[in-house]
């Protein structure tokens, strides 16, 4: 009922921004998609991110246990290793990859680390440190539930070659301390030298913001917030565009293919794979 009551309300607010309702039927609030199935054949412990690697054609998934795997779109296994295993250097929340250089990048929520990982031979080949505050604010606090998602945004005319967006664990909104918030994070890629950096902060109103995916050809943002089963489209700016109510349960990844498949890792077991029927 509280995702139905919640899905309903945002539907409302986002077609009315223009300034006149629009007419909503039930089933526009719904995301629409067929199931395919769960196609987690390594068991993966509590998976909580996944992208999708368009240079290999395959998945790369971790897990909160320090776990990476690449695996076949059908859920075939190709590769798994544990890169870590201290706390809380192990506790792994998301995964992306930058497209032009193809090296995967994994979001360590415990500490604030973007690790920079070879996708052939699984060697960590740098670690990059999250600036924890920007303008006197602290996001990332120490004592937080810090990093829950990544992606990586390119952009050819960046002298990094993109930038990070990466989402808090959080489920306040402001004036709270440590509210959930959408951060773009700048790293030394391509210089090789400098801090990490917070370039903004963007505090789109979504509390529990766990699977972060970026879509190049719509240039948009998507974002599950975990603890209302929603899922949202957005701008760069942190915009709201659309929203849906979205299936599963403890959704703390989310990838999506160029053949119309969507992939989400739920932290309770499991990667489950979804047809997004856009034109119905």
């Amino acid at each position: 009922m509280k995702m139905t009551v919640l899905a309903l309300v945002l539907a409302g607010v986002l077609v009315t921004l223009g300034g006149s309702a629009l007419a909503l039927e039930p089933t526009d609030i719904l995301f629409p998609h067929s199931w395919e199935g769960d196609i987690d054949q390594l068991k993966l412990e509590e998976p909580s991110g996944i992208v999708y690697h368009a240079t290999r054609g395959t998945l790369f998934a971790v897990g909160d246990e320090g776990d990476l795997c690449e695996i076949k779109t059908d859920g075939t296994p190709i590769k798994k290793e544990r890169l870590r295993s201290e706390w809380p250097y192990s506790d792994f929340e998301g995964v992306t990859y930058d497209s032009a250089s193809g090296l995967v990048y994994i979001a360590v929520e415990g500490v604030d680390q973007i690790l920079e990982v070879n996708p052939d031979t699984f060697e960590v080949l740098r670690e990059f440190d999250v600036q924890r505050e920007f303008d006197g604010v602290t996001y990332l606090d120490p004592e937080g539930n810090g990093i829950e998602a990544i992606s990586f945004v390119p952009d050819s005319t960046h002298p990094e070659g993109g930038t990070f967006y990466v989402t808090n664990q959080s489920w306040a909104l402001p004036p709270a301390e440590e509210p959930s918030v959408l951060l773009e994070v700048v790293a030394p890629l391509r210089s090789r030298a400098g801090p990490t950096t917070i370039r903004r902060a963007m505090v789109p109103g979504i509390v529990d913001m766990a699977a972060l995916h970026y879509e190049r050809k719509a240039n948009r943002l998507f974002v599950i917030s975990d603890s209302t089963n929603t899922l949202f489209e957005m701008t760069l700016e942190g915009a709201l565009t659309r929203s849906w109510a979205f299936p599963g349960s403890t959704q703390e990844g989310l990838a999506m293919d160029g053949d119309g498949f969507v992939y989400v890792a739920e932290d309770s077991g499991g990667i489950q794979k979804l047809k997004w029927l856009r034109d119905q």
